[in-house]
């Protein structure tokens, strides 16, 4: 009688696997469809309690909530990932920049290291943990990184990235030329940025630059004052 209560319980739980599969696809699918941030990570969250290796919903889960500033949500759902899929150099230097947000500079130097192992002809990489390294203390490294995410091909955010931490450390070191220089280009390769700003900021000069200045406080007291925000960029719905 015992076996046989056994073996019942096993043809149950086979007979539940393809169902909850189903349900936890078909809260993938709502969450991918989504529109609302917190609605979309509870169907995530849904998905991956009936199908704990799902592993696009917390890769999906993950990126929002790097939106909401929850890195200690997405380094977790990041890790858990690479534990169940294989790996990619996305996984890696949004991993990296979880524990790049929380100050945990050595795992963050290492995750951006295995991105560029995997990709290394993107900038990205590169420019992450060349920020990486300019915020723990290694000028040296970060003038490095910086440098060769500049020498690639694409991805101008990333480039642009790139010119702002070179320019930081030139600051720190009082190379102010270069350091002037190195924000000039970040503004006219920077995508995020108007095209009529990008090209002011880089062909005006500092007379021209201190005419505009007020304008520019003015511009950020509105955006403080009526809490206007930029929609983060690349967000995956």
């Amino acid at each position: 009688m015992k076996r046989i209560a056994i073996c019942l319980s096993l043809l149950l739980c086979l007979a539940a696997a393809p169902v909850h599969g189903n349900d936890a696809m078909h809260y993938f699918d709502l969450g991918v469809k989504g529109t609302k941030t917190n609605k979309k990570i509870e169907y995530f969250s849904r998905a991956l309690e009936l199908n704990p290796g799902l592993v696009d919903a917390y890769e999906k889960r993950g990126l929002l909530y790097y939106f909401q500033g929850k890195y200690d949500k997405l380094i977790q759902d990041y890790e858990t990932y690479l534990t169940l899929a294989p790996p990619k150099a996305e996984i890696y230097r949004m991993l990296g920049i979880g524990y790049l947000k929380t100050g945990l500079y050595q795992p963050a130097i290492y995750n951006f290291t295995r991105t560029i192992e995997l990709a290394p002809e993107l900038p990205g990489g590169y420019a992450s943990r060349a920020e990486a390294y300019r915020l723990s203390g290694n000028d040296e490294e970060a003038i490095r990184d910086s440098t060769k995410a500049i020498s690639l091909r694409g991805d101008l955010r990333s480039k642009a990235d790139a010119y702002r931490t070179r320019a930081r450390v030139y600051r720190k070191l009082n190379r102010m030329q270069l350091a002037v220089a190195d924000i000039r280009a970040a503004v006219g390769v920077d995508p995020r940025i108007p095209r009529f700003w990008r090209y002011y900021m880089k062909y005006a000069s500092p007379e021209e630059m201190r005419n505009v200045a007020p304008f520019v406080i003015i511009a950020i007291v509105f955006v403080l004052i009526f809490g206007l925000r930029l929609k983060p960029p690349n967000k995956d719905d």
